[in-house]
């Protein structure tokens, strides 16, 4: 994977979209039959092979222009302002959220045949957020556990954790990087009170935002996509953090140093999938986007370049399971319990407003 790729944040992005409404929208515009030559899509950062986006360019003719978030909640207000994006990434429970909030068009599965290289598994644990995967094709799936240098924590005489608790320890004290993310940041208290990553309940999720001020003295930075780069570069030792960055780590550095472990308490797991906005403007090139994305070679380019799971059949998932062919590199305590993200609607504001209280203390 590389490195680098500018991440925007909510109001770069409806900055950015305001000249876009502008300038692809207006009356009288002649060049209607350009803009088909081009297509808007909304990505994670990194999340994407730069030589698949040109294999598409160059066999369709249609010039992508694609911009990047860090946070699934980054991107509903985006949306919601009428940015015109043709096709968006999200996960999902933000799937979730935006067909409750009609943000969303259904896909013409007639226009996607390589929708039949998608695990049918995987289709129907993400049909609970998407009925009858309607408005959905999965793209990546993956897990978050704890990612820690060994080396380093061997220095510190620390034992290699096993729960989700081995994060609170004083010992960690400016070695220990948090989730920015708020629903991945709340997955360890709630794991590790035995509640569920997609609680509601107020008084469970202030008792997580007590353990957080309580920890935050130990910890260096709430941070997302800086957090590979951090363990990498050997700035810190240990964090929360999903299993496709932690492929990054593996590649780049030594990996005998590194091991990341599912705690016993279990996880969240997720899958990222492509959508189309109701205000996409471009959806012959949106379905041919998304029906490219699921051929068997492009799948392979994206898998090889992201290091998450990859949902379709007819692609090894060579990167992932490399991670797990490593001696003591991969190791899972949790006896398979895993529970996938979910909308949590009008709760969401308990977890920003607790993380706010954290960032404050």
């Amino acid at each position: 994977m590389k490195k680098g790729l500018k991440l925007f944040v909510v109001s770069v992005l409806l900055a950015a979209f305001a000249v876009n409404i502008l300038s692809c929208g207006g009356k009288g515009n002649s060049a209607s039959s350009e803009k088909k030559k081009e297509m808007f899509i909304l990505n994670f950062g990194d999340y994407m092979s730069e030589e698949a986006l040109e294999i598409f360019e160059k066999e369709t003719g249609i010039i992508v222009h694609q911009d990047l978030f860090e946070a699934n909640e980054e991107v509903i207000p985006v949306i919601e302002s009428g940015a015109k994006y043709d096709v968006i990434c999200i996960s999902d429970y933000c799937i979730e959220r935006m067909l409750a909030k009609d943000l969303l068009q259904p896909i013409d599965k007639s226009k996607v045949p390589n929708l039949s290289n998608i695990n049918k598994g995987k289709l129907e644990l993400l049909s609970v957020c998407d009925p009858g995967n309607a408005y959905a094709v999965p793209y990546f799936c993956g897990s978050m556990g704890i990612f820690f240098n060994k080396t380093k924590l061997d220095q510190m005489n620390v034992e290699y954790p096993r729960k989700w608790s081995d994060l609170f320890n004083p010992a960690l004290k400016g070695e220990l990087l948090m989730q920015s993310s708020v629903r991945d940041l709340y997955t360890v208290a709630l794991k590790m009170h035995g509640f569920s990553v997609n609680s509601t309940n107020k008084d469970e999720l202030d008792i997580c935002t007590e353990d957080f001020i309580n920890q935050k003295p130990y910890v260096q930075g709430y941070m997302t996509d800086q957090i590979k780069e951090k363990i990498l570069s050997g700035e810190a030792a240990i964090a929360p953090l999903t299993s496709g960055d932690v492929q990054y780590v593996y590649l780049e550095g030594g990996k005998d140093d590194y091991c990341f472990v599912v705690p016993e308490e279990g996880t969240q797991m997720f899958i990222d999938a492509w959508c189309i906005p109701k205000s996409a403007t471009n959806l012959d090139a949106a379905h041919m986007f998304i029906d490219y994305m699921c051929r068997e070679d492009v799948a392979k380019l994206n898998a090889e370049y992201v290091g998450y799971e990859t949902v379709n059949d007819k692609t090894p998932d060579e990167d992932f399971l490399f991670m797990k062919q490593i001696s003591g590199a991969y190791v899972d305590y949790s006896n398979g319990n895993f529970e996938l993200e979910r909308d949590v609607a009008d709760a969401i504001r308990y977890y920003t407003d607790g993380y706010n209280r954290v960032k404050a203390s």
